[in-house]
């Protein structure tokens, strides 16, 4: 799927031609900056935009070549994916050529400017600087002593690009699939917990080191309340419309979710979690019926199940019994 913010949210430069007014429009949700431009004809600019807690996702392109002077960047990060075009970006004293895939990070405190040639059409993450610091700080155990500052350009060797590329195809997914009534609610406060943790675990900054000591990336919100539902709920009839519904989304995002952050279907993460429930439960109790232990973690097929026990352990659930007397 191509990276992109679905157009069923407007252009919101789609009325706007003159310069000044561009630069007004782009400052409400960007930064305030200054923008020059070359020629004299009227700007095509497109930008779209879609808010989260304390950050929000943006598609721009100016449709011209631009020279932004964007100054000091003192209250959020911003994350850049380049979609197509060319782009120069210069950040204190560091200075990048960014293409067609590129992924830039520019850190608060740090003057910054950009020249865009006219294809140059950019994915922008805004977050506030609070929500990554106090994440951060949180992570740490302990108050920031020096500045959080990400490298300007991230490798696309990194694995944390492809990381990062992954969560921007998702949110854009999440644009199209979720309804406008239920967007605040998804991308809420546990949202942005999530994507602060993400961002700081998968790209490189002057934490990483600190950070890199094992830790897993992060899962949405949404994924961990199906998780946690499944698990308090082994014994029962579990079917997809269940689990989206005590997660707050619909079966297709709720797929989507366990598919891209757990690399299985929630249908094989409740097989994994009934496998690994009856494992114990049999070596528990040794004497217990192995059809009682089945039924009572809401195993019916016992056939499927048991081939699939077999490949986990190497024997069957009988055989669990026996080994535990």
């Amino acid at each position: 799927m191509e990276i992109a913010i679905p157009r069923k949210h407007s252009n919101r430069l789609g009325a706007t031609r003159a310069r000044e007014d561009v630069e007004r429009e782009v400052a409400k949700l960007l930064c305030e900056h200054r923008m020059e431009v070359s020629g004299r004809e009227p700007l095509n600019a497109e930008l779209y935009s879609v808010a989260m807690h304390r950050a929000s996702l943006l598609e721009l392109c100016y449709g011209r070549e631009t020279e932004i002077d964007a100054g000091e960047l003192d209250h959020h990060y911003l994350f850049r994916t380049t979609l197509a075009g060319h782009c120069e970006l210069q950040s204190g004293t560091e200075h990048v050529s960014l293409s067609a895939g590129s992924l830039s990070v520019s850190s608060p405190s740090r003057k910054s400017r950009i020249r865009t040639d006219t294809a140059c059409r950019s994915l922008l993450l805004r977050v506030d600087r609070p929500a990554l610091e106090i994440k951060l700080a949180e992570m740490l155990q302990s108050s920031l002593r020096r500045p959080l500052v990400f490298d300007l350009e991230i490798s696309r060797a990194h694995s944390g690009a492809a990381v990062f590329h992954s969560t921007l195809r998702y949110l854009c997914g999440l644009c199209e699939q979720v309804e406008a009534s239920a967007r605040d609610s998804l991308l809420g406060p546990d949202f942005t917990q999530w994507l602060a943790t993400l961002l700081l675990m998968q790209l490189p900054h002057s934490y990483s080191e600190t950070l890199a000591r094992g830790a897993k990336p992060p899962l949405p919100a949404h994924v961990k309340r199906a998780r946690e539902y499944i698990d308090a709920h082994l014994g029962e009839t579990l079917s997809i419309a269940t689990l989206a519904q005590a997660a707050g989304v619909s079966p297709r995002t709720l797929q989507n979710g366990f598919s891209q952050f757990l690399d299985q279907s929630p249908a094989e993460y409740i097989r994994e979690r009934r496998i690994e429930a009856v494992h114990r439960a049999l070596k528990a109790d040794p004497g217990r019926s192995v059809t009682d232990v089945l039924l009572e973690h809401g195993v019916h097929s016992f056939g499927h199940f048991a081939k699939a026990y077999g490949r986990r352990y190497g024997y069957p659930p009988s055989a669990t019994a026996r080994r535990a007397r």
